[in-house]
């Protein structure tokens, strides 16, 4: 980027993070590219002086319409207000596509996570995020302009259908495995999920990828980001990503019993008891895995990002327990599928 542009989209930033600077006394700024996960956004690191903010790029085709950006912006500040730990937004110029924000630092809560050697301490972390992530669901939706999604405005039946299940089906049964399975049979399992979980209430806000790379934490605290697929829906879709998720392989017995530490956390405003929620839950987490393996493939293989490869194994094992635990709901089709894919992509003795 031309560093007139640059100076011109910092500096207010600037001015709110260091009071006093004047505009043409902006010292000198220097940056660093940052590697991303899965986003095709660009990340930078801007130096000024001592300090340092983040720069994400995200150039747009058109400004006609909601874009991601805006979905980022929007949905940020609608979080702060919210009293969620979020990187505050310093300024967003929509023409160029630059959105400037906070420096959280680099550490993931992934790389601070170990079941093996600190399961008191990883365990810690996430009875800290738990009541977090319920504040969230319930006052992030006061107020919330669903207008600004810029990716569908709710988690409904057709996003449950189309963009996580056919989706699975697509990147993981045909592309990748080409697993011999019947269409028929596989399309009355999704549709019969799809029903159920469409059942489930959808008037929560939704973060949608909240999972242990999305959470930095900066000394003590941690803070939720990549929170521009917001939207309204279940409670339990996050809660799932959060607790099945391949990157750290939380323990069987802790993903439970965090499960329950939720539900008596949301308990008065759910309007379900305890065994409609956990049977809920496990429908949900359904669909999540089936997102998450469908996501790995796709960004494995197409994206040529061979980092999600590694986790797809973990993900497969995932995917076979909560098919297990779908209670009274028979998938008999997926649970085939789970079982070829295990012995496709066999864990080893981590898990992972």
């Amino acid at each position: 980027m031309r560093k007139k542009l640059l100076k011109r989209i910092l500096t207010p930033a600037i001015s709110k993070e260091l009071p006093g600077i004047e505009p043409d006394k902006l010292p000198e700024i220097s940056f660093q590219a940052m590697q991303g996960d899965g986003s095709s956004r660009q990340f930078y690191r801007f130096f000024v002086g001592e300090r340092s903010l983040i720069a994400i790029l995200a150039p747009v085709d058109s400004l006609t319409g909601i874009n991601e950006n805006d979905s980022y912006h929007y949905i940020g500040k609608q979080l702060m207000k919210a009293g969620i730990p979020v990187p505050r937004i310093y300024a967003y110029d929509r023409s160029e596509g630059v959105i400037i924000v906070e420096d959280l630092g680099d550490t993931h809560l992934q790389s601070l996570l170990d079941f093996n050697a600190r399961y008191s301490e990883s365990k810690n972390w996430y009875h800290s995020i738990i009541p977090v992530l319920a504040r969230m669901h319930l006052n992030a939706v006061k107020g919330f302009d669903t207008r600004y999604c810029f990716d569908t405005p709710v988690y409904d039946k057709n996003f449950i259908y189309q963009r996580e299940l056919l989706y699975f089906k697509r990147e993981l049964v045909e592309r990748y495995c080409d697993l011999d399975v019947s269409d028929h049979e596989m399309d009355k399992e999704f549709k019969k999920l799809t029903d159920l979980v469409s059942l489930i209430p959808n008037n929560f806000f939704m973060h949608r990828d909240f999972q242990s790379r999305n959470i930095m934490v900066k000394g003590s605290d941690f803070f939720f980001i990549d929170f521009q697929g917001g939207r309204l829906g279940p409670p339990t879709y996050d809660l799932a990503s959060l607790l099945i998720d391949p990157y750290v392989a939380i323990p069987d017995e802790l993903q439970e019993e965090l499960m329950i530490s939720y539900f008596l956390e949301m308990k008065s405003h759910l309007g379900m008891s305890r065994d409609e929620f956990v049977e809920n839950y496990w429908l949900t987490a359904i669909c999540r895995n089936l997102q998450i393996l469908a996501a790995f493939v796709f960004l494995s293989q197409v994206r040529k990002k061979s980092f999600f490869a590694n986790y797809i194994p973990h993900a497969t094992c995932q995917l076979k327990r909560v098919l297990e635990n779908s209670g009274n709901y028979e998938f008999r089709v997926l649970k085939e599928i789970a079982v070829a894919l295990t012995q496709k992509f066999p864990t080893d003795a981590n898990g992972v």
